[in-house]
Protein backbone atom coordinates (compact mmCIF):
# COMPACT_ATOMS: atom_id res chain seq x y z
CA UNK A 1 0.00 0.00 0.00
CA UNK A 2 1.75 3.61 -0.69
CA UNK A 3 2.58 6.21 1.50
CA UNK A 4 0.03 8.77 0.79
CA UNK A 5 1.67 10.83 3.04
CA UNK A 6 4.73 11.79 0.90
CA UNK A 7 2.66 13.52 -1.04
CA UNK A 8 2.77 16.16 1.45
CA UNK A 9 5.93 15.94 2.58
CA UNK A 10 7.45 18.86 0.19
CA UNK A 11 4.79 20.81 1.60
CA UNK A 12 5.73 20.07 5.45
CA UNK A 13 9.20 20.99 4.86
CA UNK A 14 8.48 24.17 3.59
CA UNK A 15 6.31 25.25 6.14
CA UNK A 16 8.75 24.21 9.08
CA UNK A 17 11.73 25.87 6.77
CA UNK A 18 9.85 28.88 6.65
CA UNK A 19 8.78 28.43 10.62
CA UNK A 20 12.58 27.98 11.25
CA UNK A 21 13.76 31.00 9.06
CA UNK A 22 11.30 33.06 10.89
CA UNK A 23 12.42 32.14 14.42
CA UNK A 24 15.95 33.04 13.56
CA UNK A 25 14.83 36.02 12.17
CA UNK A 26 13.26 37.12 15.05
CA UNK A 27 16.26 35.98 17.46
CA UNK A 28 18.43 38.17 15.47
CA UNK A 29 16.35 41.03 15.20
CA UNK A 30 16.16 40.85 19.09
CA UNK A 31 19.86 40.76 19.73
CA UNK A 32 20.55 43.67 17.28
CA UNK A 33 17.69 45.62 19.39
CA UNK A 34 19.70 44.70 22.48
CA UNK A 35 23.11 45.71 21.12
CA UNK A 36 21.79 49.05 18.91
CA UNK A 37 19.85 49.73 22.15
CA UNK A 38 23.41 49.40 24.22
CA UNK A 39 25.44 51.43 21.64
CA UNK A 40 22.99 54.34 20.83
CA UNK A 41 22.57 54.59 24.92
CA UNK A 42 26.71 54.89 25.02
CA UNK A 43 25.85 57.88 22.02
CA UNK A 44 23.43 60.04 23.31
CA UNK A 45 25.26 59.69 27.13
CA UNK A 46 28.34 61.38 24.73
CA UNK A 47 26.81 63.78 23.81
CA UNK A 48 25.23 64.88 26.89
CA UNK A 49 28.81 64.83 27.92
CA UNK A 50 29.41 67.51 25.46
CA UNK A 51 26.69 69.05 26.72
CA UNK A 52 27.49 69.25 30.12
CA UNK A 53 31.09 70.21 29.33
CA UNK A 54 30.36 73.52 27.54
CA UNK A 55 27.27 74.44 30.08
CA UNK A 56 29.65 73.49 32.95
CA UNK A 57 32.23 75.83 31.90
CA UNK A 58 29.91 78.83 30.61
CA UNK A 59 28.14 78.80 34.19
CA UNK A 60 31.14 78.45 35.59
CA UNK A 61 32.72 81.62 33.83
CA UNK A 62 29.15 83.81 34.76
CA UNK A 63 29.26 82.96 38.36
CA UNK A 64 33.06 83.78 38.00
CA UNK A 65 32.43 87.07 36.47
CA UNK A 66 29.81 88.05 38.92
CA UNK A 67 32.20 87.01 42.27
CA UNK A 68 34.69 89.64 40.74
CA UNK A 69 31.76 92.51 40.13
CA UNK A 70 31.00 91.84 43.76
CA UNK A 71 34.72 91.60 45.11
CA UNK A 72 35.27 95.30 43.02
CA UNK A 73 32.00 96.71 44.49
CA UNK A 74 33.39 95.80 48.11
CA UNK A 75 36.66 96.86 47.41
CA UNK A 76 34.95 100.40 46.12
CA UNK A 77 32.44 100.62 49.68
CA UNK A 78 35.24 102.27 51.84
CA UNK A 79 35.22 100.31 55.07
CA UNK A 80 37.58 102.32 57.01
CA UNK A 81 35.94 105.27 58.44
CA UNK A 82 33.55 104.58 61.60
CA UNK A 83 30.91 106.22 59.26
CA UNK A 84 30.70 105.45 55.99
CA UNK A 85 29.63 107.81 53.05
CA UNK A 86 25.83 105.88 52.60
CA UNK A 87 25.14 108.57 49.62
CA UNK A 88 28.22 107.31 47.61
CA UNK A 89 27.54 103.44 48.77
CA UNK A 90 24.06 103.69 47.60
CA UNK A 91 25.34 105.39 44.09
CA UNK A 92 27.75 102.31 43.86
CA UNK A 93 25.12 99.61 44.34
CA UNK A 94 22.49 101.03 42.01
CA UNK A 95 25.31 101.44 39.09
CA UNK A 96 26.03 97.72 40.20
CA UNK A 97 22.41 96.55 39.73
CA UNK A 98 21.78 98.88 36.36
CA UNK A 99 25.14 96.76 34.94
CA UNK A 100 23.51 93.71 35.94
CA UNK A 101 20.24 93.98 34.21
CA UNK A 102 19.36 90.19 35.20
CA UNK A 103 19.69 90.67 38.85
CA UNK A 104 16.45 91.06 40.47
CA UNK A 105 17.62 93.33 43.49
CA UNK A 106 20.57 93.97 45.21
CA UNK A 107 21.13 95.03 49.02
CA UNK A 108 24.03 96.24 51.36
CA UNK A 109 23.52 94.46 54.46
CA UNK A 110 25.52 95.41 57.87
CA UNK A 111 27.80 92.61 59.17
CA UNK A 112 25.10 92.48 62.34
CA UNK A 113 21.94 92.32 59.92
CA UNK A 114 20.96 95.95 60.07
CA UNK A 115 19.85 96.30 56.50
CA UNK A 116 21.32 99.60 55.28
CA UNK A 117 20.01 100.07 51.48
CA UNK A 118 19.24 98.24 47.76
CA UNK A 119 19.76 99.74 44.58
CA UNK A 120 16.58 100.61 44.41
CA UNK A 121 16.16 102.23 48.01
CA UNK A 122 18.96 105.28 49.68
CA UNK A 123 19.66 104.58 52.61
CA UNK A 124 17.48 105.12 55.38
CA UNK A 125 17.35 104.98 59.27
CA UNK A 126 14.27 102.59 59.68
CA UNK A 127 14.99 99.73 57.11
CA UNK A 128 14.40 96.78 58.80
CA UNK A 129 17.20 94.08 60.63
CA UNK A 130 18.04 90.74 59.76
CA UNK A 131 19.89 90.43 63.09
CA UNK A 132 17.14 87.62 64.34
CA UNK A 133 16.76 85.64 61.74
CA UNK A 134 17.90 82.59 62.13
CA UNK A 135 18.39 81.94 58.07
CA UNK A 136 20.69 85.29 58.71
CA UNK A 137 22.71 83.80 61.39
CA UNK A 138 23.70 81.15 59.08
CA UNK A 139 24.57 82.87 56.33
CA UNK A 140 26.89 84.69 58.07
CA UNK A 141 28.70 82.17 59.63
CA UNK A 142 28.95 80.02 56.31
CA UNK A 143 30.48 83.37 54.81
CA UNK A 144 33.10 84.15 57.97
CA UNK A 145 33.84 80.64 57.57
CA UNK A 146 33.95 79.43 53.93
CA UNK A 147 34.82 81.30 50.95
CA UNK A 148 33.38 85.11 51.00
CA UNK A 149 31.47 84.51 47.75
CA UNK A 150 28.48 81.62 48.30
CA UNK A 151 25.44 81.10 46.52
CA UNK A 152 22.50 80.44 48.88
CA UNK A 153 19.54 78.22 48.60
CA UNK A 154 16.91 79.51 46.90
CA UNK A 155 14.13 81.49 48.09
CA UNK A 156 11.35 83.47 47.88
CA UNK A 157 11.15 87.09 46.84
CA UNK A 158 8.76 88.82 49.63
CA UNK A 159 7.44 91.37 46.94
CA UNK A 160 6.66 89.10 44.05
CA UNK A 161 6.95 85.42 45.88
CA UNK A 162 8.91 84.73 42.86
CA UNK A 163 11.68 82.14 43.56
CA UNK A 164 15.15 83.83 43.08
CA UNK A 165 18.71 82.02 43.79
CA UNK A 166 20.69 84.47 46.59
CA UNK A 167 24.26 85.23 45.37
CA UNK A 168 26.24 87.03 48.37
CA UNK A 169 29.78 88.41 49.23
CA UNK A 170 31.43 89.02 52.40
CA UNK A 171 33.30 92.60 52.75
CA UNK A 172 35.91 92.46 55.55
CA UNK A 173 37.62 95.43 56.98
CA UNK A 174 41.67 95.44 57.58
CA UNK A 175 41.27 92.87 60.64
CA UNK A 176 39.15 90.50 58.83
CA UNK A 177 36.05 91.88 60.77
CA UNK A 178 33.05 90.92 58.58
CA UNK A 179 31.77 94.93 57.91
CA UNK A 180 28.80 94.31 55.08
CA UNK A 181 27.17 91.34 52.90
CA UNK A 182 26.33 92.32 49.65
CA UNK A 183 23.03 90.14 48.69
CA UNK A 184 22.29 89.72 44.70
CA UNK A 185 18.99 87.88 43.78
CA UNK A 186 19.51 85.38 40.32
CA UNK A 187 16.43 84.42 38.30
CA UNK A 188 16.25 80.75 39.09
CA UNK A 189 15.89 80.47 35.31
CA UNK A 190 19.47 81.83 34.44
CA UNK A 191 20.24 78.76 32.85
CA UNK A 192 17.98 79.43 29.65
CA UNK A 193 20.37 80.91 27.73
CA UNK A 194 22.81 77.60 28.41
CA UNK A 195 19.96 75.48 27.19
CA UNK A 196 19.47 77.52 24.08
CA UNK A 197 22.82 77.31 22.77
CA UNK A 198 22.62 73.71 23.55
CA UNK A 199 23.63 71.46 20.54
CA UNK A 200 20.69 69.15 20.74
CA UNK A 201 16.87 69.37 21.46
CA UNK A 202 16.49 66.24 22.83
CA UNK A 203 17.51 66.81 26.50
CA UNK A 204 15.05 67.05 29.07
CA UNK A 205 16.29 69.19 32.11
CA UNK A 206 19.63 71.32 32.14
CA UNK A 207 19.96 72.01 36.28
CA UNK A 208 22.24 73.37 38.81
CA UNK A 209 22.08 71.74 42.26
CA UNK A 210 23.94 72.58 45.55
CA UNK A 211 25.86 70.03 47.70
CA UNK A 212 23.21 69.97 49.41
CA UNK A 213 20.86 68.72 47.04
CA UNK A 214 18.67 72.35 46.75
CA UNK A 215 18.58 72.84 43.07
CA UNK A 216 19.56 76.71 42.25
CA UNK A 217 18.46 76.48 39.03
CA UNK A 218 16.86 74.10 36.36
CA UNK A 219 15.49 74.93 32.57
CA UNK A 220 12.62 74.17 31.48
CA UNK A 221 11.07 75.93 34.24
CA UNK A 222 8.34 73.62 35.73
CA UNK A 223 4.90 74.53 36.64
CA UNK A 224 4.13 76.69 39.00
CA UNK A 225 2.53 74.27 41.21
CA UNK A 226 5.55 72.32 41.16
CA UNK A 227 8.11 75.43 42.25
CA UNK A 228 7.89 74.26 46.11
CA UNK A 229 9.08 71.03 45.28
CA UNK A 230 11.82 71.46 42.90
CA UNK A 231 13.14 74.45 44.96
CA UNK A 232 11.69 74.32 48.24
CA UNK A 233 13.27 70.72 49.62
CA UNK A 234 16.72 69.48 48.46
CA UNK A 235 16.10 66.65 45.70
CA UNK A 236 15.72 62.98 45.94
CA UNK A 237 16.47 59.90 44.16
CA UNK A 238 19.97 58.98 42.55
CA UNK A 239 21.84 62.60 42.08
CA UNK A 240 20.96 63.25 45.28
CA UNK A 241 22.52 59.67 46.70
CA UNK A 242 25.53 60.39 44.59
CA UNK A 243 25.75 64.29 45.56
CA UNK A 244 25.70 62.55 49.33
CA UNK A 245 28.23 59.89 48.88
CA UNK A 246 30.87 62.44 47.06
CA UNK A 247 32.66 64.96 49.03
CA UNK A 248 34.04 66.12 45.76
CA UNK A 249 32.38 65.04 43.31
CA UNK A 250 33.75 64.21 39.61
CA UNK A 251 32.20 64.35 36.08
CA UNK A 252 29.61 61.26 36.20
CA UNK A 253 26.82 59.37 34.04
CA UNK A 254 23.83 58.07 35.95
CA UNK A 255 20.81 56.15 34.53
CA UNK A 256 17.57 56.63 36.67
CA UNK A 257 15.62 54.22 37.44
CA UNK A 258 12.10 54.01 39.26
CA UNK A 259 11.27 51.59 42.10
CA UNK A 260 10.05 48.96 39.50
CA UNK A 261 13.91 49.27 38.27
CA UNK A 262 12.42 50.72 34.76
CA UNK A 263 14.72 52.94 32.90
CA UNK A 264 13.57 56.66 33.59
CA UNK A 265 15.95 58.56 31.91
CA UNK A 266 19.89 59.50 31.54
CA UNK A 267 21.83 61.66 33.19
CA UNK A 268 25.65 63.41 33.44
CA UNK A 269 26.69 65.31 35.79
CA UNK A 270 29.78 67.76 36.25
CA UNK A 271 30.94 69.92 39.24
CA UNK A 272 32.03 73.76 38.17
CA UNK A 273 35.35 74.14 38.41
CA UNK A 274 35.35 77.12 41.04
CA UNK A 275 31.96 76.99 42.71
CA UNK A 276 30.56 74.03 45.12
CA UNK A 277 27.79 73.52 42.45
CA UNK A 278 27.30 70.94 39.69
CA UNK A 279 25.69 70.76 36.40
CA UNK A 280 23.25 68.29 35.18
CA UNK A 281 22.12 67.47 31.59
CA UNK A 282 19.06 65.02 32.02
CA UNK A 283 17.72 63.35 28.95
CA UNK A 284 14.28 61.06 29.59
CA UNK A 285 13.90 57.57 28.95
CA UNK A 286 10.97 58.37 26.16
CA UNK A 287 13.57 61.15 24.57
CA UNK A 288 16.47 58.83 24.75
CA UNK A 289 14.33 55.53 22.98
CA UNK A 290 12.47 58.16 20.41
CA UNK A 291 16.09 59.06 19.14
CA UNK A 292 17.37 55.29 19.09
CA UNK A 293 14.49 54.63 17.13
CA UNK A 294 15.24 57.50 14.24
CA UNK A 295 18.22 56.31 14.32
CA UNK A 296 18.10 52.58 13.98
CA UNK A 297 14.40 52.03 12.77
CA UNK A 298 15.58 51.29 9.26
CA UNK A 299 17.07 48.17 9.55
CA UNK A 300 14.11 46.75 11.83
CA UNK A 301 12.07 48.12 9.19
CA UNK A 302 13.64 46.28 6.51
CA UNK A 303 13.77 43.26 8.85
CA UNK A 304 9.70 43.55 8.86
CA UNK A 305 10.25 43.72 5.10
CA UNK A 306 12.23 40.51 5.10
CA UNK A 307 9.78 38.63 7.37
CA UNK A 308 6.70 40.01 5.20
CA UNK A 309 8.64 38.66 1.90
CA UNK A 310 9.24 35.05 3.40
CA UNK A 311 5.41 35.22 4.05
CA UNK A 312 4.52 36.20 1.01
CA UNK A 313 6.78 33.52 -0.82
CA UNK A 314 5.03 31.25 1.51
CA UNK A 315 1.59 32.13 0.66
CA UNK A 316 2.39 32.08 -3.40
CA UNK A 317 4.10 28.67 -3.33
CA UNK A 318 0.57 27.47 -1.53
CA UNK A 319 -1.58 28.87 -4.25
CA UNK A 320 -2.59 31.87 -2.72
CA UNK A 321 -2.98 34.97 -5.48
CA UNK A 322 -0.39 37.33 -4.60
CA UNK A 323 1.00 39.91 -7.45
CA UNK A 324 5.10 39.64 -6.62
CA UNK A 325 5.84 42.79 -8.50
CA UNK A 326 3.56 44.94 -6.62
CA UNK A 327 5.23 43.43 -3.28
CA UNK A 328 8.94 44.32 -5.04
CA UNK A 329 7.37 47.73 -4.83
CA UNK A 330 6.04 48.28 -1.48
CA UNK A 331 9.54 46.48 -0.42
CA UNK A 332 11.25 49.27 -2.54
CA UNK A 333 9.78 52.45 -1.33
CA UNK A 334 9.89 51.39 2.09
CA UNK A 335 13.74 50.61 2.08
CA UNK A 336 13.97 54.42 0.13
CA UNK A 337 12.01 55.77 2.99
CA UNK A 338 14.15 53.98 5.64
CA UNK A 339 17.39 54.97 4.40
CA UNK A 340 16.38 58.74 4.51
CA UNK A 341 15.21 58.69 7.71
CA UNK A 342 19.02 57.71 9.15
CA UNK A 343 20.71 61.13 8.00
CA UNK A 344 22.66 62.59 10.41
CA UNK A 345 25.58 65.11 10.75
CA UNK A 346 29.06 63.45 11.17
CA UNK A 347 30.67 64.19 14.69
CA UNK A 348 34.70 64.13 15.31
CA UNK A 349 36.78 64.56 18.20
CA UNK A 350 40.35 64.97 17.66
CA UNK A 351 43.47 66.26 20.00
CA UNK A 352 44.24 69.79 19.28
CA UNK A 353 48.04 68.78 19.95
CA UNK A 354 48.57 66.36 17.51
CA UNK A 355 45.53 66.10 15.82
CA UNK A 356 44.58 62.46 16.68
CA UNK A 357 41.36 61.57 16.17
CA UNK A 358 40.05 60.09 19.67
CA UNK A 359 36.38 59.63 18.49
CA UNK A 360 33.22 59.33 15.72
CA UNK A 361 29.85 58.83 15.83
CA UNK A 362 28.20 55.92 13.78
CA UNK A 363 27.42 58.45 11.08
CA UNK A 364 30.76 59.27 10.61
CA UNK A 365 32.10 55.96 10.34
CA UNK A 366 29.19 54.11 8.30
CA UNK A 367 30.20 57.51 5.47
CA UNK A 368 34.04 57.09 5.43
CA UNK A 369 34.08 53.37 5.38
CA UNK A 370 36.16 52.79 8.45
CA UNK A 371 35.95 51.56 12.19
CA UNK A 372 36.67 53.39 15.02
CA UNK A 373 39.63 51.48 16.03
CA UNK A 374 40.93 52.33 12.10
CA UNK A 375 40.20 55.84 12.37
CA UNK A 376 41.96 56.42 15.55
CA UNK A 377 45.21 55.38 13.86
CA UNK A 378 44.52 59.00 11.80
CA UNK A 379 44.57 62.75 12.31
CA UNK A 380 41.88 65.33 10.86
CA UNK A 381 44.46 66.18 8.20
CA UNK A 382 44.38 62.75 6.69
CA UNK A 383 40.53 63.00 6.41
CA UNK A 384 40.72 66.45 5.37
CA UNK A 385 44.37 66.99 3.27
CA UNK A 386 42.88 70.44 2.24
CA UNK A 387 43.32 72.09 5.63
CA UNK A 388 46.99 72.79 6.21
CA UNK A 389 48.60 72.49 9.87
CA UNK A 390 49.12 76.26 9.86
CA UNK A 391 45.19 76.71 9.61
CA UNK A 392 44.19 74.45 12.31
CA UNK A 393 46.58 76.33 14.22
CA UNK A 394 45.07 79.97 13.68
CA UNK A 395 41.43 78.07 14.38
CA UNK A 396 43.21 76.92 17.73
CA UNK A 397 44.17 80.19 18.60
CA UNK A 398 41.15 81.80 18.30
CA UNK A 399 39.06 79.23 20.26
CA UNK A 400 41.34 79.35 22.88
CA UNK A 401 41.10 83.39 22.99
CA UNK A 402 37.67 83.59 22.97
CA UNK A 403 37.62 84.86 20.06
CA UNK A 404 35.53 83.09 18.33
CA UNK A 405 33.22 80.49 20.00
CA UNK A 406 33.01 78.15 16.69
CA UNK A 407 34.26 78.34 13.49
CA UNK A 408 32.60 77.37 10.16
CA UNK A 409 34.68 76.25 7.38
CA UNK A 410 34.59 73.90 4.15
CA UNK A 411 36.62 71.58 2.87
CA UNK A 412 37.04 68.29 1.22
CA UNK A 413 36.68 64.83 3.32
CA UNK A 414 38.51 61.66 2.39
CA UNK A 415 36.53 58.40 2.58
CA UNK A 416 38.62 54.96 3.21
CA UNK A 417 38.15 54.16 -0.23
CA UNK A 418 40.00 56.99 -1.42
CA UNK A 419 36.86 58.81 -2.83
CA UNK A 420 35.98 62.84 -1.50
CA UNK A 421 33.10 64.58 -0.75
CA UNK A 422 32.91 68.73 0.06
CA UNK A 423 31.96 69.14 3.51
CA UNK A 424 30.56 72.39 6.01
CA UNK A 425 32.76 72.06 9.38
CA UNK A 426 31.60 73.61 12.31
CA UNK A 427 34.79 73.58 14.87
CA UNK A 428 34.76 73.72 18.59
CA UNK A 429 37.21 73.63 21.61
CA UNK A 430 36.25 71.62 24.62
CA UNK A 431 38.24 72.24 27.90
CA UNK A 432 37.81 69.51 30.01
CA UNK A 433 38.90 68.55 33.71
CA UNK A 434 42.29 69.44 34.59
CA UNK A 435 43.11 72.01 31.66
CA UNK A 436 42.71 68.65 28.92
CA UNK A 437 40.98 70.29 25.70
CA UNK A 438 39.86 68.46 22.76
CA UNK A 439 38.35 69.58 19.62
CA UNK A 440 34.90 68.75 17.89
CA UNK A 441 34.30 69.12 14.48
CA UNK A 442 30.47 68.61 13.26
CA UNK A 443 30.91 67.91 9.59
CA UNK A 444 27.56 68.15 7.19
CA UNK A 445 27.85 66.81 3.51
CA UNK A 446 27.46 69.83 0.97
CA UNK A 447 27.61 67.68 -1.96
CA UNK A 448 24.42 69.13 -3.33
CA UNK A 449 24.93 72.32 -2.26
CA UNK A 450 28.75 71.99 -4.37
CA UNK A 451 26.32 70.78 -7.64
CA UNK A 452 24.03 73.44 -7.74
CA UNK A 453 26.65 76.44 -7.49
CA UNK A 454 28.22 74.48 -10.23
CA UNK A 455 25.24 74.35 -12.69
CA UNK A 456 25.21 77.85 -12.11
CA UNK A 457 28.16 78.61 -13.36
CA UNK A 458 27.74 75.89 -16.91
CA UNK A 459 24.26 77.95 -17.15
CA UNK A 460 25.89 81.23 -17.02
CA UNK A 461 29.08 80.24 -19.30
CA UNK A 462 27.49 80.50 -22.40
CA UNK A 463 25.94 84.05 -21.80
CA UNK A 464 29.44 84.90 -20.64
CA UNK A 465 30.86 83.65 -24.22
CA UNK A 466 27.96 85.43 -26.04
CA UNK A 467 28.78 89.05 -24.31
CA UNK A 468 32.16 88.79 -25.02
CA UNK A 469 32.02 88.11 -28.92
CA UNK A 470 29.81 91.24 -29.03
CA UNK A 471 32.00 93.27 -27.29
CA UNK A 472 34.69 92.76 -29.84
CA UNK A 473 32.58 93.44 -32.95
Amino acid sequence: MPDISSQYRPGRKLKYSTILLIVVLLAYTAYLVSQSWRVSKTAQTSQLATIAALSENSVDIYLTELQLGMQNLGAELDVTHAKPDMDRAYLLVSRFQSLRTELKNVMLIRGDGQLLLTGATPYRSDLPTLAEVPEFKKIRDELQQGSPFAIGQPLRGQIDQSWVVPARYAVTDGTGKLSYIISANLPVEMLQRYWVDSITPAITALGLVRDDGYMVSRYPEPDADRLEHIYGKPIEGAMADYLRATTLPQPTQLELRNSEGKLTGLVVMRRLQHFPLTLFVEMSATKSKAVWWHDMHAPYVLMALVLAGIFALYSLMHGRAWSMQKRREELRRHYEVALQARSQNELFMFDPVTLQLSFANDQALEELGYTLAQLQQKTILELHPETAIEAIGAMLDQLRSGEQKSIIYQTIQMRANGSSYPVEITLQLIKEEEGIEELLAIAHDITSLKQAEENILKFYEPLNGTSAVVSKK
